[in-house]
């Protein structure tokens, strides 16, 4: 509503104009009738004619005071019944135009009845209906009442003549009258449409300027000769310029020269924006992208119209740019350290090679940090990271220059650099190893670490990154296990050593997975009766080429490749269908890794396997090692808490050689201590050794557990053990290595006075 009745207060402002716009006009037509009516008075002589000449000319000075009354009166903000007021002083002043015409006429025609005066009234009066009709058509009250103003004289006056003809004159001025009034109205509603047409037109040039110039993207619009015709305020400022009328019917040359004249590009980048956009103009392309000096990043693209030219939509991708150039880096360097990553590795490595002279050395170091897990357990991610950042600053301030460092994994860097020699290079890795070691200083902590770091050499000319990258890895697996200064050169035998290592991976997957591996059984004793109460299950692997392979071989081997828990599997079924055998006579112990407890499937495995040969829990005892429960004590804690309250046995198994402390024994789920073989090597000899033997024994017992102590040789060791130590049970060679399930059950059947009388007489082994 509110809008509509302001545009209808606008149509009456327009209306009002038109008609006070008149002035000049209606100054013409009024001295036209003055100087007619001072005719008709010199002709007649009577003076009413000098009366109408005076009024005339009195009503025309306030219809010109009145009209400039208008002029100067702001009526931008004027109200309906304002607007009409004016309207009503505009119609009062033609209204006393017209009654003044038609009396003049009636005088003429009926009370003087002067035929020249007559005829000069009636023409004045027929022409100033014309114009009343073109002049005032917006109004329809003006013209109405100007109509009646001079018709209505006129119709009376044919009335009182009287006679046919006269009348028949009157009655011609009724549909006089409404023709008159039907063109006014005809060509009002005429204006009207017009004026609303345009105004709908503004408006719609006005919504589509604000939309235009509210885009957030630049918009050119080019005609078939490349000239601009429509252009938005973005595009402007893209360009440089403050108004997108500036744009606006140059060609794209023009406006790329008074770009460059602004400063806003260079030569080199206007020549390169003119080739894009003449491709884009063209129809060579549909999209491009360019980059302003200011680093700002621009996206093109046309749309061509083959009648009306083309739309360029220029839109700042910076944002997007700079993201996409962020998610780029991520890809290609390591978030933390900003060190190139294993993926950017190889193209800055070639680049560096390329640069190197002929002859050069070039050595490939791959460094591994010691103990980062721990390091992140003790004081925390936030630490570790900051440790790792420090520790990459430290490997690039040694020739940062001459060297590509990158990082690889979590604990993995790689430093390639050139060497004019093999000694070279050599010392150069010395001095790397001596400046990335020792203690590093992290948020007040002094944190002291250790690396490892396989390194190897070949000429530029020879240079094959993947090899020397996998052999430097090989030399890395040497200096963890069996060099003492940290690091290894890679030679020729690691490689072979390493493919007889993937044949032996290769044949360990098939064996286990074709269950040809076997279990062998050492035998437990009570000290105290010399009986054999349990045997501990220890895999063995002989291979069809190699024979026996080492437990300490394939063991961690299966580790490494993932299969341990797999081997863990077949080892249990096979222990408690042995133990079955047995009439449960004796128990039977196995081994589970930090593998097997990380896996809460592994519970499951044991109670489904007991179940299945119908033997009792606690004929099973599970063996662990310090080092595996220590790794992860809340999952290994609630898997062999488990496993306690199903009623099997758990060992903590070579105890004193991982962490070696009895404190955390009070909070584990454990029933044994299985004491490690180095305990008692000396305690023949050592009486220290003994005495140490002795407490740990002494201190496992007031924690409630049982102690078996390994690695029994000597029937010296025996006596001692039974005769000082107290420990419940031992394990050794000296009464039985390793050996099948059926001789574990005939051994079952000797009496235990023939044990005896063979251990009096130092039969060793006992049992085998």
């Amino acid at each position: 509503m509110t809008i509509e009745r302001n545009e209808s207060s606008s149509l009456e402002l327009t209306s009002l104009h038109t008609l006070y716009a008149n002035k000049t006009a209606v100054w013409r037509t009024s001295v036209v009738q003055i100087i007619a009516t001072l005719m008709i008075y010199i002709k007649t002589g009577h003076p009413i004619y000098s009366a109408f000449a005076l009024a005339f000319f009195l009503t025309i000075l306030a219809r010109t005071a009145n009209a400039i009354a208008f002029e100067q009166t702001d009526l931008s903000t004027a109200t309906d019944a304002t607007l009409k007021k004016w309207e009503w002083r505009y119609l009062s002043g033609a209204l006393t135009t017209c009654i003044l015409l038609g009396m003049l006429c009636f005088v003429s025609i009926y009370v003087l009845a002067d035929p020249s005066a007559a005829i000069t009234s009636v023409v004045i009066a027929v022409a100033s209906m014309v114009a009343l009709v073109t002049r005032n058509y917006v109004s329809p009250m003006v013209v109405v009442g100007m109509s009646v103003g001079i018709l209505a004289p006129l119709f009376v006056t044919f009335i009182l003549l009287g006679g046919f003809y006269n009348w028949l004159l009157a009655l011609l001025i009724v549909p006089y009258f409404w023709s008159n009034i039907a063109i006014a109205s005809n060509l009002r509603r005429a204006l009207f449409d017009a004026l609303l047409g345009k105004r709908q037109l503004g408006i719609v040039a006005n919504n589509f300027d604000a939309a235009l110039n509210g885009m957030p993207q630049g918009l050119l619009m080019f005609d078939s000769g490349q000239t601009i015709t429509v252009a938005n305020m973005r595009a402007a400022k893209m360009l440089g310029f403050d108004r997108p009328e500036t744009l606006q019917g140059r060609s794209l040359d023009v406006l790329l020269r008074l770009a460059q004249l602004r400063g806003h590009f260079n030569d080199d980048t206007l020549a390169s924006l003119r080739v894009k956009m003449r491709d884009l103009l063209n129809g060579s392309k549909q999209r491009d992208t360019f980059v302003s000096p200011a680093n700002r990043h621009y996206e093109f693209t046309a749309t061509p119209d083959p009648q009306h030219g083309t739309v360029l939509v220029i839109q700042d991708v910076t944002r997007r740019a700079d993201a996409e150039a962020q998610i780029n880096r991520m890809a290609r360097y390591d978030s933390l350290t900003g060190l190139p990553n294993r993926s950017q590795f190889a193209e800055v490595a070639s680049a560096y090679t390329g640069t190197v002279q002929l002859g050069a050395q070039i050595a490939l170091m791959v460094v591994d940090i010691d103990g980062l897990k721990r390091t992140n357990d003790t004081f925390g991610h936030r630490i570790g990271d900051e440790l790792l950042r420090a520790f990459a600053d430290r490997l690039a301030s040694v020739d940062a220059s001459q060297a590509v460092i990158s990082r690889f994994g979590s604990d993995e860097f790689v430093l390639l650099f050139a060497a004019t020699s093999h000694d070279e290079a050599l010392l150069r890795v010395e001095r790397v190893m001596a400046t990335i070691s020792g203690q590093y200083i992290v948020s007040g902590h002094e944190i002291l670490i250790g690396v490892h770091s396989g390194v190897a050499i070949a000429e530029a000319t020879k240079l094959d990154l993947a090899a020397m990258h996998m052999n430097a890895d090989l030399a890395l697996d040497v200096a963890k296990k069996e060099t003492q200064k940290k690091w290894a050169v890679f030679v020729d035998t690691m490689d072979h050593s390493f493919r007889s290592k993937q044949r032996l991976k290769g044949d360990l997957r098939k064996a286990i997975a074709d269950g040809a591996l076997s279990v062998a059984y050492q035998p437990i004793v009570n000290v105290r009766t010399l009986r054999m109460t349990a045997c501990e299950a220890l895999s063995r692997w002989d291979h069809p080429e190699f024979g026996a392979i080492s437990p300490a071989e394939f063991i961690p081997m299966a580790e490494e490749m993932g299969l341990i828990s797999e081997l863990t599997r077949s080892v249990i079924e096979r222990a408690i269908m042995d133990c079955s055998k047995w009439e449960s006579r004796i128990a039977v112990s196995v081994n589970l890794s930090s593998h097997d407890l990380r896996n809460m499937d592994m519970v499951n495995i044991i109670h489904s396997t007991l179940r299945r040969h119908d033997i009792e829990p606690h004929l099973l005892e599970v063996e662990v090692t310090e080092g595996a429960i220590i790794t992860d004590r809340e999952t290994t804690g609630s898997v062999l808490a488990e496993l306690k309250d199903y009623g099997i046995q758990v060992a903590i198994d070579d105890f004193g050689t991982g962490y070696s402390s009895l404190s955390y024994l009070k909070d584990l789920p454990v029933t044994k201590v299985k004491i490690d073989r180095s305990f008692i090597a000396d305690i023949v000899k050592e009486g220290r050794s003994l005495k140490l033997l002795r407490g740990i024994v002494q201190m496992s017992h007031e924690l409630g557990l049982s102690v078996t102590i390994e690695g029994l040789e000597t029937s010296e060791q025996s006596e001692l053990i039974n005769q000082w130590i107290g420990a419940e049970y031992v394990q050794g060679y000296l009464y039985g290595a390793a050996m099948s399930a059926d001789e574990i059950a005939k051994l079952l059947d000797i009496p235990m006075e023939q044990r005896l009388l063979a251990a009096k007489n130092d039969l060793v082994p006992l049992l085998h």
